[in-house]
């Protein structure tokens, strides 16, 4: 499928900004995207334009607050009710929390993430935005649970499926055990609600969880 160029650079673009808290020079910008810094100037004035960037100390360029407006508008009732409800899952469960949404055929992303009230010594944090493989990881395989069954699901999703909850290890950082649950999301592909520990957990507390997590979720979105 042919794609805009110059939208899919400024999509790009936008994605790198938001991946950086610090912020990114145009010329990071520019180098990044594979382009040419006249380019990236006018890319970053453009998202600038509509308030999605914004430029500020060393001209460093962060998320501007149409960003937050547009941020505000998705899925609202989603949000809204997973801020709670994984905050309680990770002081219960003692370790980090995600909401992932899929996205595509083939992508899961971590949208929303909290972190237990009493920390432990190993903790572990995924990007929140950054995507990664469908198949790979626990929530992920959990959103793919959430499908009919066929005949090429792999074992992850048979087993994921059958116990209401999916359990990983490794897939996306050595040594992180993932438990996630998916739950049904209106206008959504799918969603899951989990947790990732490095080392030894209890499998079983954790699924119990999740799922307790997932069926809370998926009652207030369509509350």
């Amino acid at each position: 499928m042919a794609t805009l160029q110059s939208l899919d650079r400024g999509l790009r673009a936008l994605s790198l900004v938001s991946l950086a808290p610090e912020g990114l020079t145009v010329a990071e910008i520019a180098t990044r995207l594979g382009t040419d810094r006249a380019t990236a100037y006018r890319i970053v004035d453009t998202l600038e334009e509509h308030a999605l960037v914004t430029r500020g100390v060393g001209k460093r360029v962060r998320l501007g607050a149409g960003a937050v407006v547009f941020a505000g508008r998705f899925q609202p009732q989603l949000v809204r009710a997973a801020g709670p409800v994984l905050q309680e899952l990770a002081d219960a469960a003692g370790v980090a929390a995600f909401l992932s949404l899929a996205q595509g055929d083939d992508a899961c992303v971590p949208v929303l993430s909290a972190e237990p009230a009493r920390q432990t010594i190993f903790q572990v944090s995924y990007r929140i935005g950054a995507g990664h493989p469908l198949d790979k990881g626990a929530n992920g395989i959990a959103i793919l649970a959430l499908q009919p069954a066929a005949e090429g699901d792999s074992a992850a999703v048979r087993q994921a499926r059958e116990a209401g909850y999916s359990v990983t290890a490794g897939e996306l950082q050595q040594g992180a055990v993932g438990v996630a649950a998916g739950f049904e999301v209106p206008q959504l592909l799918g969603a899951s609600v989990g947790t990732v520990a490095m080392g030894e957990v209890d499998v079983d507390r954790l699924g119990e969880l999740v799922r307790e997590a997932a069926t809370r979720l998926a009652r207030l979105v369509r509350a």
